[in-house]
């Protein structure tokens, strides 16, 4: 496991890693792998990028592990994948993301932003109106999201009355929601990364008199744990797309959130959590398949794997690019959680989508979440 335990990111990765951690706990307790319990060594890189390569070499080489489930921000995937191809290793890589790249050693257990995006502008344009404003932080992810929304826009009619970016980590909005206020937008799709930042937005919409019914926040990072940093005034109706959401109704996903909270004492579920939750599962199917820990062998059988219980709502399986597959939902805010009020069958994930066409539906798994 290789995770922001402490410095900045802490809060987010901590909750990542209790997905992992919830997920051993359930494998072992049925007998582990292979016969054998799954061992866990954890390198924390103190939310230092600088320090994801170090603690790539540490795990493989100091303690010996079959494979990494780790990494969140894209900063850190990129700057630890040259080791765990120095280490002939494998990566799963837990959260949604901007795509835009395929590797032979990394298995993406979150969305790739073709299986949401397009889905969640119709029903924006649809539902609260065509003239969008778009926000985000000066990064990787939030730049691609934008440039998506502007090749989506004109095929759904909508207007981009405003496009700005903010530094990673800002938190004085004065200037943007100024000229939110003056334009009067439908919609603010906001891409910021970071509760600092979606606290300090949000709070600041709030206060200048704009509210979901003149002009709702429409998100796409700001998670239950985001939503936790903010009174409930503040972000109450306004709304956020995921692959996951905490209140989903299944057996399922009941089952995970007991457990979560009796194993790991996690009040939040988030998407990137359930990446890492089915990324060891998805590890230990993989292993009984191949009947090996060879990291070549478990690539291999990785592909052919089939995890039902997956939170989401539908099979989590891989397919040969190495991303996976996910239904997508609509969350409104209310009382620091997300109310799922729409959702969105499973699209084939396309790393090198242009955002110029929606892609292909495909046929919804057995077992998918009806009418969430």
């Amino acid at each position: 496991m290789l995770y922001s335990l402490s410095g900045n990111q802490a809060e987010m990765e901590q909750s990542i890693l209790d997905g992992a951690m919830l997920a051993i706990h359930q494998i072992n307790s049925r007998g582990g792998v292979l016969g054998s319990d799954i061992q866990v060594a954890i390198y924390d890189d103190h939310s230092e990028v600088s320090s994801t390569a170090r603690g790539v070499d540490h795990l493989c080489t100091t303690e010996n592990v079959d494979a990494i489930v780790g990494g969140y921000t894209s900063a850190a995937r990129l700057a630890l994948t040259p080791a765990i191809h120095a280490n002939a290793s494998l990566l799963m890589y837990p959260t949604y993301f901007e795509g835009e790249e395929t590797d032979s050693r990394i298995f993406y257990c979150g969305a790739a932003p073709n299986q949401y995006i397009a889905d969640y502008l119709a029903w924006i344009a649809g539902t609260l109106g065509r003239r969008v404003y778009v926000v985000g932080s000066d990064y990787i992810y939030p730049r691609v999201l934008a440039e998506a929304i502007r090749r989506l826009a004109g095929s759904l009619g909508i207007e981009i009355v405003g496009d700005r970016f903010a530094p990673l980590g800002e938190t004085r909005f004065e200037s943007i929601i100024d000229d939110i206020d003056r334009v009067r937008p439908d919609v603010v799709v906001c891409n910021l990364v970071g509760a600092d930042s979606t606290t300090a937005f949000y709070t600041q919409h709030h206060l200048v008199g704009l509210t979901p019914d003149t002009v709702p926040i429409a998100a796409t990072v700001t998670t239950e744990l985001d939503l936790a940093h903010m009174p409930t005034e503040v972000s109450d109706g306004h709304y956020m797309v995921a692959t996951y959401f905490s209140e989903l109704s299944s057996p399922v996903n009941d089952t995970f959130r007991r457990d979560l909270a009796q194993v790991r004492g996690q009040r939040w579920s988030h998407a990137a959590q359930i990446g890492a939750f089915n990324a060891v599962h998805a590890l230990a199917l993989a292993a009984e398949q191949a009947q090996s820990l060879d990291v070549d062998a478990l690539s291999r059988a990785l592909i052919g794997i089939r995890f039902e219980d997956n939170p989401e709502g539908a099979p989590f399986y891989f397919r040969a690019n190495h991303y996976s597959s996910h239904p997508s939902y609509v969350g409104r805010a209310a009382g620091g959680k997300y109310e799922v009020i729409a959702d969105f069958a499973a699209r084939q994930p396309d790393p090198w989508w242009s955002g110029s066409r929606p892609p292909a539906p495909v046929p919804p798994p057995a077992g998918r979440l009806a009418d969430a």
